[in-house]
């Protein structure tokens, strides 16, 4: 019941499906980078990031300043505010003025903030191109898996078929009746995995697309243009060293940030006094400024801490290159591989297949070959398909992900 629904699901829906425009994979792939809600989000933290460096430089806001100033509590003016002449009602303003080093560090840390927003957003980006990208891929070629694990399941039936009719003549053991009929079973199961595989790939794909993904998909799979010494070139192109650069930038504004606190803040202040009228009224100016004078137990531990910081964010970088070099290396060599399999399989051992069931048909033909004969033949016809869809189907993923990664577009 369930392998039935899910072929329903998978296979059940086609005439629908003709009545929408098709998806191809460029299509897929650039709308997983522009739409969706995670894209949203980064580009919200980018917008927040960027309108922070504005303010970050500017002074804080300045401070209002009420009081009492010189109030008697003792003697026989106690509690008054005007017997005595130094009472006064003050009213005034006050501003912190942080060094001009400080100022400069915030601008820089907010900008390399904005700068790491943006990283971030390429990062998005390029896992949603990926991520389409797989699962439209994964789709594709579970449709055309699915396909030819129908025709297979007909010839295992059919073959089932006939070795029980050779069996009712005596042509054929018990013992082969069994093995054919469990082959067909087996084979039913193989479409029930193959149409679950197109509902999996069906819903990676509308993660990262939407309802998009319900549309039918354009028949091209996608081709890639792989050159090995080009993408050794551009290696550091991937997003994620950007966002490597980014975080060094802020870390270095943080180192910046820690070393202006060692340098003094000042702040002024303007106040007027009113008194009684019979005494006068007084205006006061100030000055308030700084004093790190034990930074060795202060300032300059924090100093060190953002340099070690800075520190780890050079060797995470450093680590990082080494590892998608590694990487880089692996998957052209495994594209190579892959591409050289494809060539014998398509070249090679699908047409020897197809010769060996030509000439079982022919057999068949002169009476000479057996229907079991002609059945194996064909099917091995279709496992040689499938085999070459497998191939294909891991070239184009991993020609996918070579190709986003490190700047090389499809066709």
């Amino acid at each position: 019941m369930t392998r039935n629904w899910l072929i329903c699901i998978a296979v059940g829906a086609a005439p629908l499906a003709h009545a929408q425009s098709s998806l191809s994979f460029s299509e897929a792939v650039e709308r997983a980078a522009n739409d969706g809600p995670t894209i949203e989000a980064q580009r919200a933290a980018v917008e927040a990031a960027q309108r922070s460096i504005g303010p970050s430089g500017r002074l804080p806001d300045p401070q209002l300043v009420l009081g009492f100033n010189d109030v008697p509590v003792t003697g026989p003016n106690a509690g008054s505010l005007t017997r005595d002449d130094f009472t006064m009602q003050r009213v005034g303003i006050m501003q912190d003025v942080p060094n001009r080093a400080e100022r400069r560090a915030r601008t820089a840390v907010a900008t390399a903030e904005a700068e790491k927003a943006k990283a971030g957003l390429n990062v998005a980006g390029l896992d949603a191109r990926l991520g389409a990208a797989q699962a439209w891929i994964a789709l594709h070629f579970a449709l055309r898996r699915a396909a030819i694990i129908d025709g297979l399941e007909q010839e295992a039936h059919l073959r089932s078929e006939a070795i029980r009719g050779r069996f009712g003549g005596g042509g054929a053991t018990l013992d082969e009746t069994v093995v054919a009929a469990i082959d067909a079973a087996q084979v039913e199961d193989r479409r029930g995995e193959a149409a679950a595989a197109v509902v999996a790939a069906r819903a990676a794909l509308r993660r990262w697309i939407g309802d998009a993904a319900d549309a039918p998909l354009a028949p091209e799979q996608p081709a890639f243009r792989i050159d090995a010494a080009h993408l050794r070139d551009h290696i550091q192109r991937h997003p994620a060293f950007i966002a490597y650069r980014a975080e060094r930038a802020l870390a270095d504004a943080n180192v910046a940030m820690a070393r202006s606190e060692t340098k003094p803040d000042w702040a002024w202040e303007a106040s007027y006094g009113r008194r009684d009228p019979s005494f006068g009224d007084l205006a006061s100016v100030g000055v308030r400024i700084g004093l790190p004078l034990f930074q060795g137990g202060r300032q300059k531990p924090i100093v060190e801490a953002r340099r070690f910081d800075a520190a780890r964010v050079a060797s995470e970088q450093e680590a990082a290159l080494r590892e998608h070099t590694a990487l880089l290396e692996q998957r052209l060599a495994e594209y190579a591989a892959l591409s050289a399999n494809l060539t014998r399989a398509r070249d090679v051992r699908l047409p020897l297949a197809r010769q060996r069931a030509a000439a079982a048909i022919g057999a068949h033909g002169a009476g000479s070959g057996s229907v079991t004969q002609l059945i194996d033949a064909r099917t091995a016809v279709l496992e040689a398909e499938i085999d070459l869809v497998d191939l294909e189907e891991r070239l184009a993923l991993i020609g996918a992900a070579l190709s986003l990664e490190y700047g090389e577009t499809p066709p």
